[in-house]
């Protein structure tokens, strides 16, 4: 017989064939060291406790991803029964939906970190919150918040008192704005076009839902990022630049939030506070309070962090420069949580304050901003289960929220069908359910998924 030598090049490849199979589609192809039949004790565990399935598992990390990043029925087998590591968003997506079906934080090294493979997201830093707030810590939080690698590997959620610790950082004085000696000379017009970015990126979200967009603003983070690293700019133009990378976090956590990853948002918004604190801007930093406080309001990702009480100071110190819109806005949101804690008398008297609030903003149409204060309100009045005002001020609020604000109109008509439903109205429920379906059809954000979800589960149990 005869053999033909092979250059080395052509070993090497030969060699690579048979050491190194193709990664197969779905997102858990791995090395060597994840084919080994290594059994998850820990994924069995957990998924034993929840009573679920495999197929159970991919269904509810497929309900919070694109359909693009889609996983099939059986990759779950290959995690619990053969040590396989998914890939990222995957492995990220996995900790945080279980993490909220067991009502405590599932880590990364918790799940993934014993089978070996030695690889996956990026890692924060554990540091994040108790970093000096300085302008060099708060380039690199937001360089972290925009990063292709996340989500993020350190999915522990945060403490309540380490967020409110953050959460009073931001009105402290602003402190020094170091770099600007780049080569990339930063213009009042770049700025211009970034915010301009944001604001589009921002009306996309509202109406179709924080999927669609938090890829393409992560990748404009990254570029503020970019600009703020690499620019050359003075200490005006760069607080500025800070005030548009921190709103362009704003976003990415707010995204990320309605996609149901919490806690790649708290690590954004954190990102958006130390913006915030550089720019001198307390109106960005109440703003982000604001979103933290939404988050700990409907989930677990506030571990013990009170809203009303972080939300509450941070309104007190920026009190003077609060327009009244945007006065009336935080203080629904302390009015929800409020309702949400059961405290009625509170929830009242805040909501009172909400609307006179409201009336004080003069100049331009304030239908978009009532509505909204209407649908906080009345959410809180939902949490409290009093469904006649609930009713009145979440009907309110879907007739007259405008197109754009789509995702929250279909939220809210959840919300309302949930109040038929206790009730034991059900033809009123349904049909407004499917006002919903209709208006959420394509809509990527999991915070509907999942309230249509859980008001389809309610139905069906009672």
């Amino acid at each position: 017989m005869l053999f033909t030598p092979k250059s080395r090049a052509a070993r090497r490849c030969s060699a690579r064939r048979v050491l190194y199979p193709v990664a197969r589609p779905g997102g858990y192809g791995r090395a060597m060291a994840d084919l080994a039949r290594k059994r998850n004790e820990e994924l069995a565990r957990i998924l034993h406790q929840l009573g679920w399935s495999p197929e159970r598992l991919a269904r509810e990390v497929n309900s919070g991803l694109p359909a693009q990043l889609a996983i099939s029925s059986t990759a779950p087998y290959k995690w619990r029964d053969r040590g396989m590591v998914p890939r990222s968003p995957h492995d990220q997506t996995v900790c945080e939906v279980l993490g909220r079906a067991v009502g405590i934080a599932v880590t990364y090294e918790q799940l993934w970190g014993r089978m070996g493979s030695g690889r996956g997201a990026k890692m924060l830093s554990p540091r994040l919150l108790t970093d000096p707030w300085t302008a060099d810590t708060a380039q690199t939080a937001l360089r972290e918040a925009g990063a292709d690698s996340t989500p993020v590997r350190l999915t522990d959620l945060f403490r309540g008192a380490e967020l409110e610790q953050a959460a009073r950082h931001w009105a402290s004085p602003p402190p020094e704005v170091t770099g600007g000696e780049g080569a990339l000379r930063i213009a009042a017009a770049h700025l211009a076009d970034l915010r301009t970015s944001h604001d589009s990126k921002q009306r996309l979200e509202r109406a179709y839902g924080g999927g669609l967009i938090l890829s393409p603003a992560k990748a404009e983070l990254a570029l503020a990022g970019k600009l703020l690293e690499l620019g050359s700019y003075g200490e005006q133009l760069g607080r500025q630049l800070y005030g548009v990378a921190g709103r362009l976090a704003r976003l990415v956590g707010w995204a990320s939030y309605d996609m149901g990853h919490d806690a790649a948002a708290q690590r954004a918004f954190v990102a958006a506070l130390r913006a915030a604190h550089v720019c001198g801007d307390p109106r960005l930093g109440v703003s982000v309070v604001g979103c933290l406080a939404v988050q700990a309001t409907y989930n677990s990702a506030g571990r013990g962090l009170d809203p009303v009480a972080m939300l509450s100071t941070a309104l007190r110190a920026a009190d003077e420069v609060l327009a009244p819109a945007e006065r009336a806005l935080q203080l629904g949101r302390i009015a929800r949580a409020h309702g949400r804690k059961g405290e009625q008398i509170s929830a009242e008297a805040v909501a009172e304050l909400a609307f006179n609030a409201l009336e004080e903003a003069a100049g331009e149409d304030r239908g978009q901003e009532r509505a909204d204060l209407q649908g906080m309100v009345g959410e809180g009045y939902l949490f409290l289960g009093d469904h006649e005002r609930a009713r009145r001020l979440l009907s309110s609020a879907t007739a007259a929220l405008a197109p754009e604000r789509a995702r929250t109109k279909a939220l809210l008509l959840v919300r309302l069908a949930d109040s038929y439903r206790r009730t034991g109205e059900h033809e009123g429920a349904a049909e407004t359910a499917d006002q919903a379906r209709m208006l959420a059809a394509g809509m990527q954000s999991g915070r509907v998924a999942a309230a249509l979800r859980e008001f389809d589960a309610a139905v069906k149990a009672g």
